[in-house]
C-alpha cells in the first residue's frame, strides 16, 4: 500500500506564501495570542540588530502541547470551537472568546517575518486537584525556516531542537549552543539535498543566534515575562525581512503605513462600552538613535475622548429585523432619539443578526467645527490617515474594515455623485459596527483577511448600514432636514462667526502693522537724535526773530511782531510734539512685545517732554513774558488776549472736526440699524407668504391623519424657525445698542474694554506657552540634578583608580592627565550650582568687590582668554563690601558678565573688548564696550523668555531681577541706546547703601 509523502516545501507554501506580508503575519500572531486568552501582546523591533521580539501573556504551551499542536500542521485543536472559556485564568479568562484561528497554519506566518525563530513558552494550567492553577516548566525551540524552502526534502528529515527549561528561566547560552549544534548536524545530514546558498545562510543565522540572550533582553525592556510567576509565549525572530522597515516607514501626514493600517485598533479601545478591551496590543520601533516609536499605541488610534468630542455622534443598535433605535447628537445640542425602519425587513429576521453601531463625525472645515484650531488639525490628520468605519467582533477588529482605501459602503461614491444631498465623507468619520459571535455567526470571514464572504447575511449587513447613512443625511444634515435643522443653523452661525473673525483679524493685522511701523519710526528718530536737532533748530530760528523784535524801535510794531512770533512758536513746537506722538488703535489688543514697546514709547515721550519740549517752552515763555512786561499794561493785556483767542480757535477747530465726524458716523449707524430692522421684517413677511402659499397649494383632504399631522408640524416648525431666527437677530441688535448706550453714559467706551481684554489675552497666551516650555525644562533639569552627584563621585573614583596604572604606563599618563584637567575644568563650571543648592540653608556674609572680581575671573578665565576680553575692576569696586547672601548676588554677576562676554565676542578684532566693574553711592555698576541696547528693549530684556542671543532662553536677566527684588535689591539698565555703552546697575540692599570700605 502506498502512502502520501509530504515535502518540507509544503510548510513553506502553507505558511509564508499564504501570508500577504509581515503586517498580516503579525496580525495572525496577535490573534493566536487572543486565542490563548492573553491580556497583552507586544512587539519590539530593534533596527540596529534587525531583531523582532513578540511576547504575550497567554496561557502558553506545555512541551506535550508544543510538539503535538504547535509543531503539527493543520491541527484540529480549534476546529468547531466557536466560543471558548478559561475561567482558571482569572477574571479575563471567564469572558468568552471566539476562537479566531481554525486552519492550524497561523504559526507559520513567522516565516514571513524572518528565517530563524527562537520560541519560548511557559504554560499555566488548572491544578490536577482542580483547586487553583499551576505553572509548568518553560519549553524552547529553534526553527530554521529556510530549510523548508529546499526542494526535494521530506518533512520527516528535518529535525527541530526542543528543550525543557526548569521554572520560568529563558534558554541559557549553553542551551542555545546545543540547539544550534543540532541544526548544524542536521545540515550535514542533508548536505546533498540542499543548496550551498541555503546552508551558508542558515549557518550565518545560527552564528547570530548564539549571541542572543533572551532573558537579558526581556528584563531590560520590561513587559510580558516568563520569569518568576510569568507565563505566555515569546518569539525572537532574526534576521527580519527588510520589507518590514518599508511597511513601517511608508507613512506621511495624509496616509498611514501599511503596518499601521493592519494593526491599529486591533482591539476595540475607542468604541467599546464600559468593559475593558479583551486584549491590548503594542508595536514598538526601536530606532538606532535610541528613540522608540509606539506605532499602534493607545493614543495612535482614536480615543474615547476624541469620540466624545466629535462634532456629531450617532449611537444605537439594529435589531434582528434591521430596525435602528438610537440617538443623534448634532454639534453640542442634546441628543435626539432616532428610530429608522429598514424597508426590506418584511422578509423577517435578518441573517446578519442584530448589532450595535457608534459613529463620530468631524466637519470638513475648521470654522464649521466646535473643536479649537489645534485640536481640529490633530484629529483631522488622524482621520486622513486612519478614518473610516471599523468592524469589531467580540472586541477584535476584522480586516480590512476601517482602512481608508476600503470604503465598503460606497460613501465616497455617493458623495461624488450628489455632494449637496450626501453629507458624509469616509475620511471625516470614525466609528465601528460592533458584532458578536453569538448573534452574527452568518457574517463569516474570507481567508487572507479580505473581509466577509459575500453571502446574504453580508449583503443585508451592508444594505442596513447604507440605509442608515442615507437617512441620517436626509433627516439631519441637509438644508431641508426632515427631523432637525440644528446642523444647518449651527453651520451658518459658525460660518458667519468665522467671516466676522477673519475680517476682524485682517483689520487687526493691518492696524497692528501700521502701529508697529509707526512705533519703529518713532524710536529710529529718537535714537538718531532728530527731536533734539529740530528743537535746536527751532531755538535758533526764533532767537534770531526775537533779537530783531528787541531791536525794533516802534513799540506797536514790536508788539505785533511779538504776538506773531509767539503764535508761530506755539504752532511750531506743537507740530514737533505731534510728530513724536503715536496713537494706539482702539479696540485692539497688543502682544507682549508691542505692549513692552508701547510702555517704552510712553516713557520716552515723557522723557522728551521733561528734558526737551517743556524746558524749551518754559525758556521761550520767559523771554516773551519779559519782553511783554516792557510794554504798557494795556498792550500786555491785548497781546495776551490775542494769544488766548488764537489757542481757543485752534481748540475749537479740533473739537468741531471730531464732532462732525462723530455726527456722520452716528448717521451711518442709524441708517444701518434702520435698514437691518427693515430687512428683518421683510424676511419675516416673505417667509410667511411662502408658508401660506405652500398651505394653499396642498390638498389636505386626501391626507391620512399621520400625514396631516406631519404636514401641520412642518408648517408650524417653519413659522417657529423664522420667528426664532429673526427675533434672535433683532434681540442681539438691541442688546448691542443698549450696551453701547450704557457704556457712553458711564464714560467707558466698548473699544477700551476690548483693548484691555485683548491685552490680557495676548499676554496670558504668551506666558502660558513660555511657562509650559520651561515647566518641561524644569522637570528635565530635576531629573539630571537627581543623578548628578553620584555621577560626579563615580568619575572621581574612576580617575583615582586609573592614576596608579598611569604612573607605570607612559602612554596612559598623558591621557589620564588630560582627563583629570578636563573634568576639573567641567567641575568648576558645575560649581555654579553650589550657591543655588545652598539656598535653603544659607546665611548673610560680608562680600567684597575684590572677592566678586576674583570669582568672575576664575569662572570666565578661559572664555576671556579665548575672546581677548579684559575684566577691569576699579579700586572703588574692589574696596566695597556689603552684607548679602552670596548665593543671591554672585549668580547675578555671572549672568550679566556672561551676556557681556557673548556680545563682546561679536566685535571686530580692532575694537577693545572690556568689561568694567565700578561702584556708585547705592549700587554696583557693570559696563562693557560691546554693542548698545536698543531703547525699546531697555525694559524688555528683563521679560521672561525674551532674548536676542542665538539659541538664548531669555531667563537669566528675568530670574536675576526677581531674585534680587526678593532681597530688597534690584537690577537696572541705566544706560541704553544703540550708540551708548550699556551699563547695568545692581542696587544695594536697604541699609547697605553706605557699605563698608576695607
Amino acid at each position: 500500500m502506498a502512502v502520501i509523502k509530504v515535502r518540507a516545501r509544503a510548510v513553506d507554501l502553507l505558511g509564508r506564501q499564504q501570508i500577504m506580508g509581515i503586517p498580516s503575519a503579525v496580525h495572525e500572531l496577535f490573534k493566536n495570542a487572543y486565542d490563548a486568552f492573553a491580556q497583552r501582546v507586544e512587539v519590539d523591533f530593534f533596527r540596529t540588530h534587525n531583531l523582532l521580539m513578540l511576547r504575550d501573556d497567554g496561557f502558553g504551551m506545555t512541551r506535550e502541547e508544543f510538539e503535538a499542536r504547535w509543531l503539527t500542521i493543520g491541527t484540529e485543536s480549534k476546529v468547531g470551537k466557536k466560543v471558548d472559556q478559561a475561567p482558571w485564568m482569572g477574571d479575563f479568562g471567564a469572558t468568552p472568546r471566539r476562537v479566531l484561528g481554525e486552519k492550524g497554519i497561523g504559526r507559520l506566518a513567522i516565516a514571513a517575518i524572518g528565517p530563524m525563530v527562537l520560541v519560548v513558552s511557559r504554560a499555566k494550567r488548572p491544578h490536577p486537584n482542580s483547586v487553583g492553577t499551576s505553572l509548568h516548566d518553560a519549553v524552547a525551540c529553534l526553527l530554521p525556516w529556510r530549510l523548508f524552502e529546499a526542494p526535494g526534502i521530506d518533512l520527516d528529515r528535518i529535525g527541530i531542537p526542543v528543550r525543557t527549561i526548569n521554572g520560568g528561566e529563558y534558554p541559557s547560552k549553553a542551551i542555545i549552543d546545543e540547539m544550534t549544534g543540532e541544526i548544524e548536524a542536521n545540515l550535514v545530514e542533508l548536505d546533498e539535498a540542499i543548496s550551498a546558498e541555503i546552508a551558508e545562510d542558515i549557518r550565518l543565522q545560527l552564528t547570530w543566534m548564539r549571541k542572543l540572550s533572551p532573558g537579558v533582553l526581556v528584563e531590560e525592556f520590561g513587559g510580558p515575562s516568563l520569569a518568576d510567576d510569568g507565563f505566555g509565549t515569546h518569539f525572537f525572530i532574526h534576521p527580519v525581512d527588510e520589507v518590514l522597515k518599508a511597511d513601517m516607514d511608508d507613512a506621511d501626514d495624509q496616509q498611514a503605513s501599511r503596518l499601521e493600517k493592519m494593526l491599529l485598533g486591533f482591539s476595540n479601545t475607542a468604541f467599546g462600552e464600559e468593559n475593558e478591551p479583551p486584549i491590548i496590543a503594542a508595536f514598538r520601533d526601536h530606532l538606532p538613535d535610541g528613540r522608540v516609536r509606539d506605532l499602534i499605541g493607545f493614543k495612535e488610534f482614536f480615543t474615547p475622548d476624541e469620540f466624545r468630542a466629535a462634532d456629531h455622534q450617532i449611537t444605537g443598535a439594529f435589531d434582528a429585523y434591521g430596525q435602528f433605535t438610537g440617538s443623534v447628537r448634532v454639534y453640542n445640542h442634546a441628543p435626539i432619539s432616532y428610530t429608522l425602519n429598514w424597508n426590506k425587513s418584511a422578509m423577517g429576521e435578518t441573517l446578519c443578526g442584530p448589532f450595535h453601531i457608534k459613529i463620530g463625525y468631524l466637519q470638513g472645515l475648521s470654522h464649521e467645527s466646535l473643536l479649537d484650531t489645534d485640536e481640529f488639525a490633530r484629529v483631522s490628520q488622524k482621520l486622513n490617515r486612519i478614518g473610516g468605519l471599523y468592524v469589531y467582533r467580540d472586541g477584535i477588529r476584522i480586516l480590512p474594515y476601517g482602512d481608508t482605501g476600503f470604503d465598503f459602503l460606497g460613501i465616497e461614491t455617493r458623495r461624488n455623485l450628489a455632494a449637496k444631498d450626501w453629507f458624509f465623507s469616509y475620511r471625516r468619520l470614525f466609528g465601528a459596527a460592533l458584532i458578536s459571535s453569538q448573534f452574527n455567526e452568518q457574517l463569516s470571514e474570507k481567508a487572507g483577511r479580505e473581509g466577509f464572504r459575500e453571502n446574504i447575511a453580508y449583503r443585508q449587513f451592508k444594505d442596513i448600514l447604507q440605509n442608515l447613512f442615507k437617512c441620517l443625511a436626509r433627516d439631519f444634515f441637509t438644508k431641508e432636514a426632515n427631523i432637525d435643522g440644528t446642523w444647518e443653523r449651527m453651520k451658518e452661525e459658525l460660518q458667519a462667526q468665522n467671516e466676522t473673525l477673519k475680517k476682524r483679524e485682517k483689520q487687526k493685522r493691518e492696524r497692528q502693522k501700521a502701529f508697529g511701523d509707526t512705533l519703529d519710526s518713532f524710536f529710529d528718530k529718537v535714537q538718531s537724535g532728530e527731536p533734539r536737532e529740530r528743537i535746536e533748530q527751532l531755538r535758533s530760528d526764533f532767537q534770531d526773530r526775537f533779537k530783531a523784535i528787541q531791536a525794533q524801535a516802534d513799540p506797536n510794531i514790536a508788539s505785533d511782531a511779538l504776538f506773531s512770533l509767539d503764535a508761530d512758536f506755539r504752532k511750531s513746537i506743537s507740530s514737533i510734539r505731534s510728530d513724536y506722538r503715536v496713537s494706539r488703535p482702539q479696540g485692539m489688543g497688543l502682544s507682549k512685545k508691542r505692549m513692552v514697546e508701547w510702555t517704552a514709547y510712553q516713557n520716552t515721550v515723557a522723557e522728551l517732554d521733561t528734558k526737551l519740549f517743556n524746558p524749551t517752552e518754559h525758556d521761550f515763555n520767559e523771554l516773551v513774558g519779559l519782553e511783554m512786561a516792557k510794554g504798557t499794561a494795556i498792550r500786555r493785556r491785548t497781546t495776551l488776549r490775542q494769544n488766548l483767542d488764537a489757542m481757543h480757535e485752534t481748540a475749537l477747530k479740533i473739537v468741531r472736526s471730531e464732532s462732525r465726524g462723530a455726527d456722520d458716523t452716528l448717521a451711518e449707524v442709524s441708517h444701518a440699524v434702520g435698514a437691518g430692522i427693515k430687512n428683518s421684517l421683510v424676511r419675516v413677511r416673505q417667509n410667511m407668504e411662502s408658508v401660506f402659499a405652500d398651505f394653499e397649494r396642498t390638498d389636505t383632504t386626501a391626507m391620512e391623519e399621520s400625514q396631516f399631522a406631519s404636514f401641520r408640524s412642518h408648517l408650524d416648525e417653519r413659522i417657529s424657525n423664522v420667528a426664532e431666527t429673526e427675533g434672535g437677530y433683532l434681540k442681539k441688535l438691541r442688546e448691542q445698542l443698549d450696551t453701547f448706550t450704557d457704556a457712553v453714559k458711564e464714560g467707558v467706551l466698548p473699544d477700551d474694554i476690548t483693548s484691555a481684554l485683548e491685552d490680557q489675552n495676548e499676554s496670558l497666551r504668551e506666558e502660558l506657552e513660555n511657562h509650559l516650555q520651561w515647566a518641561q525644562v524644569g522637570m528635565a533639569l530635576g531629573i539630571v540634578q537627581h543623578e548628578f552627584h553620584s555621577t560626579v563621585n563615580g568619575v572621581k573614583k574612576t580617575i583615582s583608580a586609573l592614576a596608579p596604572w598611569a604612573k607605570g604606563t607612559p602612554q596612559l599618563k598623558p591621557l589620564v592627565s588630560e582627563l583629570r584637567h578636563g573634568f576639573e575644568h567641567l567641575e568648576s563650571y558645575l560649581q555654579l550650582f553650589a550657591p543655588l543648592e545652598r539656598r535653603l540653608r544659607r546665611a548673610k556674609a560680608a562680600l567684597s568687590g575684590k572677592e566678586v572680581a576674583e570669582y568672575l575671573q576664575r569662572i570666565f578665565e578661559d572664555r576671556f582668554n579665548r575672546h581677548e576680553i579684559k575684566l577691569i575692576a576699579t579700586a572703588e569696586f574692589r574696596a566695597k563690601t556689603i552684607e548679602v547672601f552670596p548665593s543671591t548676588l554672585l549668580p547675578v554677576f555671572i549672568n550679566v558678565v556672561d551676556n557681556a562676554t557673548y556680545w563682546l565676542k561679536t566685535l571686530p578684532d580692532d575694537v577693545p573688548r572690556e568689561i568694567e566693574l565700578h561702584v556708585d553711592s547705592d549700587g554696583f555698576l557693570i559696563s562693557n564696550t560691546g554693542p548698545g541696547i536698543d531703547i525699546r528693549d531697555a525694559d524688555r530684556i528683563f521679560e521672561f523668555g525674551y532674548t536676542t542671543k542665538e539659541n538664548g532662553r531669555g531667563m537669566g536677566l528675568y530670574v536675576s531681577r526677581q531674585v534680587l527684588r526678593r532681597e530688597a535689591m534690584d537690577l537696572l539698565l541705566i544706560s541704553h541706546g544703540y550708540l551708548k555703552r550699556p551699563i547695568f546697575k545692581i542696587s544695594f540692599p536697604s541699609g547697605n547703601s553706605e557699605g563698608k570700605e576695607e
